[in-house]
Order: structure tokens, then sequence, then C-alpha cells
């Protein structure tokens, strides 16, 4: 992330705590709706940073959310988005892989370290990889990506008119990876401990990279 926009990050930050908690809400259902369109990220912090103003003038007069910027505060932010320029295809597809590469790398850390650290009690140099370890990297991305994706755009949505299948369909999908992360446990390959070490950090610096030159 710049300099520039990770010290607006910073500030919004602070800037939200001196709204009451009704406003904070109002405002943390915006920006979470925000994060799942192609504005970029520094434009989405000063859309914030705009809000915020908006917000604390209004909170001064003793003016109420909707009554600054309307009741449905969907429409509103549908309307920042069309008068703001948004992220091309090669763009968006750069934060998509951003994004993947931190889950990816987690899900990776999480399914060696207790491997990671036998070898280093064992001094083997392999790796057991399982075809249930891949499989369930692959449920994790996809996991993750679709359950951000459906809070994002769902952010206005009362719960209760939510729809539940897909939101259980989400974890049912988490469930079966585990079940399967669980029960095919017989050895694929065997690889030289470094490997996945190695990935993991490609993986994070891929992260980092994009981070700073998207942000």
């Amino acid at each position: 992330m710049r300099q520039e926009t990770k010290a607006l990050l910073e500030q919004n930050n602070q800037r939200e705590t001196l709204l009451s908690p009704d406003f904070q809400s109002v405002l943390t259902d915006m920006v979470v709706y925000l994060r799942a369109s192609r504005l970029p990220f520094s434009l989405q912090e000063q859309v914030r940073q705009d809000i915020t103003d908006m917000f604390l003038a209004g909170q001064a007069r003793g003016a109420s959310p909707a009554e600054i910027i309307g009741m449905d505060y969907k429409v509103f932010c549908d309307t920042i988005l069309q008068e703001l320029p948004q992220n091309n295809r090669r763009t968006q597809t750069l934060c998509t892989i951003r994004d993947m590469s931190l889950v990816l790398c987690v899900g990776m850390a999480v399914l060696f370290l207790p491997e990671l650290i036998g070898v280093l009690l064992s001094h083997t140099p392999f790796l057991t990889l399982t075809l249930g370890k891949l499989i369930f990297l692959i449920v994790l991305i996809t996991f993750a990506y679709a359950l951000v994706e459906n809070i994002c755009k769902n952010a206005f949505t009362p719960t209760e008119k939510q729809n539940a299948l897909i939101k259980n369909m989400h974890f049912l999908w988490l469930f079966v990876g585990f079940i399967l992360l669980f029960f095919l446990k017989k050895p694929a390959w065997e690889i030289p401990f470094w490997v996945p070490l190695a990935v993991v950090v490609l993986l994070f610096l891929c992260y980092g990279l994009l981070s700073h030159y998207l942000d």
C-alpha cells in the first residue's frame, strides 16, 4: 500500500471514532459495499473521507444519516461509483490475484507448518503432499473469495432477507474441504521441505508487490 493511501486509511479510521454508533454502522456498511466494487482502493478511502466529513457535519447539527444522504444507502453508493473511474479488467484481475495470493499463503503456512516442525525435529528433508491438501487449498481460495463477495454485496441487505441457502453453501463447501483433507491422507508426492517454504515466500512477495502497485 502506498504511503499516502496508508496515511489516509489511518486518518479515516481515527476520524470514524468521532461518529456516533448510528453513523458508524451506516458508514461501515457503505465501506464494505465499496470494497466489492472496481473502485481503486485509494479512491475508496477518499470517498470514505468525504462521507465521514458529511456525517460529522450532519451529526454536529443533529441530523440523521438518512437526512444527509437519503434513505437508500445502496443507491447513494451506486451513484458515487458511476461518477468515479473504475479499475479496468486487467487491474481487477491483478487485484484478485493479490487477494488470493494472501489466502493461499496463509493456507499453505497453516497446512505445512506442523510438517515443517517435524522436518526440523527428524532431520528428514522431504514433506508429504497429499491429494487432500491440494484440494483443500483450492476449496479455501474459492470459499474465501465467494464469502467476501457475498458479504460485501449484501452489506445493505438485512440478515433475515439474505439468501440463507447461498450462505450455507459457502460453509458446506468449506466443510467438504475439511472432510477431504481428513480422509485423503494417502501420500501423493514427496517434495523437498524448502519447496512449500519458497512458495509461501513468493506468494507473500506477490501480495506485497501488488498491494503497493495497485493501491
